[in-house]
Formats: structure tokens, C-alpha cells, sequence
């Protein structure tokens, strides 16, 4: 008996030490980590983040002080944030001028309805001086950790004076300057291309690509309605639609995820106190990382894409289905199953060229439909409907991304 206990006692030892053991993170997961620069500085981050400061206020000054709050707050559980006096910011215009362009009526109503404008550009001086001069920096880094509680700048300061712009220009047109209102808008389009371009995170590039469209189909209707024809706007070069620095950002989000899980007292239950050896028995960080960074190469390849090329990789790749030992890493391996999928996402980018593609066709080189190119299949007669002319696509356009409106 002693015998067989000398054999089963290091035995059980040698199992529990081998359960708690990780695999090293893969190159590739470090190479994203490294992505995510530390102790660097970017005015135009600090900017936004403060851009609805009191009038008397300095943004960026703002900006900084809530980023060091947020940060504060991360570091000590017990640190208590101290936000932005709701009382002290810079109204935000709302109302129905500030609908969804995709959403049905939006674009009617700003054509139709008697806006005030001159009292919209009065009201909100201050906020269309501070997003001019966002659009003014040459340089854009996120500054806090990527992590599922982040607090984001209020990107819809940002939508709300630019809905005021796009106003202001449908006005020019209503007062019989179509001309004027077509300069401004694509003026407009430039300025929103170039903060797109800079943007390092999914939400910030989603932002200004939204507002790109509902230009684009603004400037369209207005054109349409006066029969002019415009220059040819470029298609998005592989910089405007790099993912770079946005996969490096998702990919950190999951990574301090995962990480966080490490034999967390809490891991099972709120409030618990499970013993962390136990949990390590179930869950690896490193692993569970290894297996879900192919996803986000994978995403920053498809972004590169031209629309012609993303289809041919959608509809023959197999997609990538992350992968771990359900033996050493079970909880991991329940985890990734649920990965994000970010299809959807970058192929927002290709419904646009899209869109731009058939704006230059319509509008610059005035083509009838029957003549046009899809860029994602080739020859297509673009299908018409409610006002808007229509490109096939691989995924359901639930933005209308790959329509043009041309007739209210």
C-alpha cells in the first residue's frame, strides 16, 4: 500500500503543478500588445475628450484633467470619479434637425422643414469653433487603456456640429446657391476624410465614416435637383481605411480581459473568494489570448481590401475559428467561442467605396444606371428605391452605406 501511495501522491502533485502551468504568449499576440504605445501625448485626443468644456474653460485643459481622473479611478478601486458638472458643459442641440441621416424622414426633413439656421450657428458658436479646430490637428492617439468599462470622448459633439455645417449648406442651396452649398459640403467631406484617417479606435472611425456618407448623399440630392455635375472624389486609400491601430485596440480590450480572469477570487460569482490555484486548474489568460489573435490579423487583412477583392475573401475563406484545449484551458475554450465578429465592421469601409463609386458615376461622369460598376460584383444596374439608388453587396447594408440618395 505504502508502495502505491509513494506512486499516487507525486502523481496528483505532478497533475496539479502541470494544471497550473500557461503557455507563453505567441509573437503575434506580442506584437499587438507592443502596438499599444505607452507615455505617449496627443493634443487632439485631449481635445475631444474635453471639447464640451464651459466656454471659459480650455478643452484640452478638461480633456487632461478627466483622462487623469478616468485613470486615477482605474488604478484605485476606492478612487471616486469625478466627472464634468452636467451643469457646466456646452449644450448639445438635439431635436429632429439631429436625426439619423440612414433613418427614414431624416434627409426629407432637413430638406423640407424651415430650420432656423441663423439661430442654430448662433446658439452654438462655440461648439463649431471647437470642432473646426479638431478637424485641424494633424495627429490623433487614444490615450486610455482599451477595456470594457472605457470611457470614450463625446464623439456626438462632434455629429452635432457637423449636422449644423451640413444645415448651413442646405440653406445656401435654398437660397438659390447650389454652387456655394456643393463647396461647402465637399469641403466638409475633406475635412471629415482627414480626422476618419486618424482615428485609432472602431468606434471613432465608425463615427466620422457615418458622417462621410450622410455628405455624400446630401451633396448627391442637391446635385440630382439642379442636374450640375462635381468632380471626382478618390476612393479611400489603404491609410483611410487601415485598421492598424483599431485591431491593436480591440485586441487589447480582450487582452486586459482576459488577463483580469487570472485567478480572480471572482472569477465564478461576485463577491467570491475562489482559491486562484483552483480556477488556474480551468482557465489559462495566455492561451485563451493565443487562440483569438488570429482574428484580429485577420481583420486588419480584410480592411486592405478593395471591395472586389473583400468579396472573393468572404465568400471562399474559411473562416478563422479561434481554438484552445478544452482539456488544460476549458473555460478559455467556452470564452472564445464567443468572439467578437468584426465582418460587419470593415465591411462598412467597402459598402462605402462603394457608394462613392456610384457617386462619381452619377454625378461626374453622369452615367445612366445601366452603365454603372458595382465594386464589388462589376456590372450592375444599382437597384432603385425610395429616393436612393442601390449596389448589391455581401452583407446587409443596415446604414445604407452602399446607397446613393438622389431624389427626395
Amino acid at each position: 500500500m505504502k508502495k502505491v501511495l509513494s506512486i499516487i501522491i507525486p502523481a496528483i502533485i505532478l497533475l496539479g503543478v502541470f494544471t497550473q502551468i500557461d503557455d507563453e504568449l505567441n509573437e503575434q499576440a506580442i506584437n499587438l500588445v507592443n502596438r499599444l504605445e505607452k507615455n505617449v501625448e496627443s493634443e487632439a485626443y485631449l481635445y475631444l475628450y474635453g471639447i464640451y468644456a464651459k466656454e471659459t474653460e480650455n478643452p484640452e485643459q478638461v480633456g487632461k484633467r478627466l483622462l487623469a481622473e478616468y485613470q486615477n479611478s482605474l488604478a484605485d478601486g476606492s478612487h471616486e470619479w469625478v466627472a464634468y458638472p452636467d451643469s457646466d458643459k456646452l449644450p448639445l442641440p438635439n431635436g429632429e434637425a439631429f436625426c439619423r441621416s440612414w433613418e427614414e424622414g431624416c434627409l426629407e426633413y432637413l430638406f423640407s422643414s424651415e430650420i432656423d439656421v441663423d439661430a442654430l450657428l448662433s446658439e452654438n458658436k462655440t461648439l463649431l469653433l471647437r470642432s473646426k479646430k479638431f478637424h485641424e490637428f494633424n495627429e490623433y492617439k487614444t490615450l486610455s487603456e482599451p477595456s470594457v468599462s472605457e470611457i470614450y470622448p463625446p464623439y456626438q459633439y462632434i455629429t452635432a456640429a457637423e449636422r449644423i455645417n451640413t444645415i448651413e449648406a442646405i440653406s445656401f442651396y435654398k437660397d438659390g446657391d447650389a454652387r456655394k452649398a456643393v463647396d461647402s459640403l465637399l469641403e466638409q467631406f475633406s475635412d471629415l476624410r482627414t480626422s476618419m484617417e486618424l482615428q485609432d479606435s472602431l468606434i471613432g472611425k465608425m463615427v466620422f465614416l457615418m458622417k462621410l456618407s450622410e455628405v455624400l448623399d446630401v451633396s448627391s440630392i442637391i446635385l440630382s435637383n439642379e442636374n450640375m455635375q462635381t468632380e471626382d472624389i478618390p476612393s479611400l486609400s489603404q491609410s483611410e481605411k487601415s485598421f492598424h491601430m483599431v485591431v491593436a485596440r480591440e485586441f487589447g480590450m480582450s487582452y486586459h480581459t482576459f488577463k483580469s480572469l487570472d485567478k480572480n477570487p471572482e472569477f465564478f460569482e461576485t463577491g467570491g473568494n475562489f482559491p486562484g490555484w483552483i480556477t488556474r486548474m480551468v482557465y489559462k489568460p495566455n492561451m485563451t489570448i493565443n487562440a483569438t489573435t488570429p482574428i484580429y490579423y485577420r481583420l486588419e487583412h480584410l480592411a486592405q481590401l478593395s471591395p472586389s477583392e473583400l468579396i472573393k475573401q468572404l465568400g471562399t475563406e474559411d473562416e478563422i475559428r479561434p481554438f484552445t484545449s478544452k482539456l488544460r484551458n476549458y473555460v478559455g475554450a467556452v470564452l472564445i467561442e464567443i468572439s467578437p465578429d468584426f465582418d460587419e465592421y470593415v465591411t462598412r469601409f467597402s459598402d462605402f467605396e462603394a457608394k462613392l463609386a456610384m457617386f462619381n458615376q452619377v454625378h461626374h461622369l453622369q452615367l445612366k444606371p445601366d452603365a454603372m460598376q458595382n465594386p464589388y460584383y462589376g456590372n450592375e444596374r444599382p437597384k432603385e428605391v425610395d429616393g436612393n439608388l442601390c449596389f448589391s453587396g455581401p452583407l446587409e447594408d443596415k446604414r445604407s452605406l452602399r446607397c446613393l440618395r438622389v431624389e427626395i
